[in-house]
């Protein structure tokens, strides 16, 4: 930003200490906040699913055993895990809209015309439980339709998208990933997850809002032996 010598550069002056700011404020709630509620619906969604739960566990006993902590090197070793975040990603879908963009020139798209300005915004949420990508189980959670057939590699499915699409996605998908792999894989691997059966009722319905988080619930972690 000291050396900027061009108006147009986006670290010029002024210029550049907004994009700072914006830079920062978007890496401590992306980073953050996301993390934290999509790693609280992974743990819902485990103590609602016995059997998905005991399925990463024997996934997570075979390759890492009991001597070790788990490393982001096993990761491809770990599908059946991985596939249990994705879903956690399509089911929960906590930014419902995505992030806004605009348009930076007047375009037709498939007969409709945006103006330079106009605000876009994807239906992330309508994306990831559209019965017709996903099946008519679209609402249920289902690790393996991230999976083939003999659930030893995860299938990517590009309509996938809850850090958006393009060159405009999330700075730290990368990162976010790395983070909710390792939480909740150690968690997989130290403890089992159970709801509390003196815990206040869940409601089906998700809260609404541009992103959302789980209704507050209890569960009780029992140390695995």
């Amino acid at each position: 930003m000291r050396e900027a010598k061009d108006s147009n550069s986006t670290f010029y002056k002024e210029k550049g200490e907004k994009n700072l700011q914006a830079v920062i404020g978007e890496l401590f709630v992306g980073g953050s906040e996301t993390s934290s509620n999509t790693l609280s619906f992974a743990i819902l969604y485990l103590s609602q699913n016995q059997q998905a739960q005991a399925k990463a566990q024997q996934e997570l006993d075979r390759v890492v055993g009991t001597s070790r902590q788990i490393s982001l090197t096993d990761k491809s070793s770990l599908p059946y895990t991985e596939a249990i975040i994705l879903e956690t990603l399509r089911l929960s879908s906590l930014l419902t809209l995505g992030s806004p963009h605009r348009m930076i020139s007047d375009t037709m798209f498939q007969g409709y015309f945006l103006p330079k300005g106009t605000v876009i915004l994807a239906n992330l949420y309508g994306i990831h439980h559209n019965p017709k990508i996903w099946g008519e189980d679209v609402n249920s959670f289902r690790p393996e339709r991230f999976l083939n057939d003999d659930e030893t590699q995860v299938v990517r499915n590009e309509a996938l998208i809850p850090f958006g699409t393009g060159k405009r996605q999330c700075l730290g998908e990368g990162l976010a990933r790395d983070t909710l792999f390792i939480f909740l894989a150690s968690i997989l691997h130290k403890f089992s997850i159970q709801l509390d059966p003196e815990g206040p009722i869940l409601r089906n319905e998700i809260p609404s809002g541009l992103m959302i988080e789980p209704e507050p619930f209890q569960f009780i972690l029992n140390r695995r032996k």
